[in-house]
């Protein structure tokens, strides 16, 4: 088991994915699908199965979509900014969670893997893919629940977001 001491999710996601590929090494990377989520987020059952659905019917890359269902760190104005701003209009969502993130190990290698950065290693990661030919399904079929925290670690992540919707707060006279 490898530790990771980087305080950066793009190093910890990396060491996760090194760690898997010396495990599956003896396997072609194109059978291989390595899935990414967050501790503090909650997968619905059959997460895994329907990304590995996905994947079967030719898709390198998996995105799917968040839902919060704790709001009660934030107040009541965020929840509605929250969907006003996620919401696609019925089109492909543009979203990319590392919460919810699966990727074929030829397609997560033709990337360059995991950047170590500390925000967007998720974006960094989709976009490489993309550029290298993966084809990339953005599923809204697969939503995850994430912790609606407003400590977060990533500098400029899902936390962020949901503290960018908040209004400032009125200056103490």
């Amino acid at each position: 088991m490898t530790s990771v001491q980087a305080r950066s999710v793009g190093a910890a996601r990396a060491a996760g994915m090194t760690e898997v590929l010396g495990l599956t090494a003896a396997a072609d990377p194109a059978t291989v699908w390595l899935a990414t989520t967050d501790a503090d987020t909650v997968v619905p059952p059959g997460w895994l199965r329907r990304q590995l659905a996905w994947a079967g019917q030719g898709w390198d890359i998996v995105l799917g979509t968040v839902t919060v269902t704790d709001w009660s760190e934030h107040p009541p104005q965020v929840p509605i900014a929250f969907e006003a701003r996620y919401e696609s209009g019925g089109r492909r969502h543009p979203h990319v969670h590392g919460a919810n993130l699966g990727i074929r190990a030829s397609a997560y290698l033709a990337a360059g893997g995991f950047t170590p950065l500390r925000t967007a290693e998720d974006h960094a990661l989709v976009a490489a893919a993309a550029r290298a030919g993966c084809s990339v399904l953005r599923a809204s079929d697969i939503p995850v629940r994430p912790s609606a925290r407003r400590q977060a670690r990533a500098p400029l992540g899902f936390g962020h977001l949901l503290r960018t919707l908040a209004p400032p707060a009125a200056p103490v006279s």
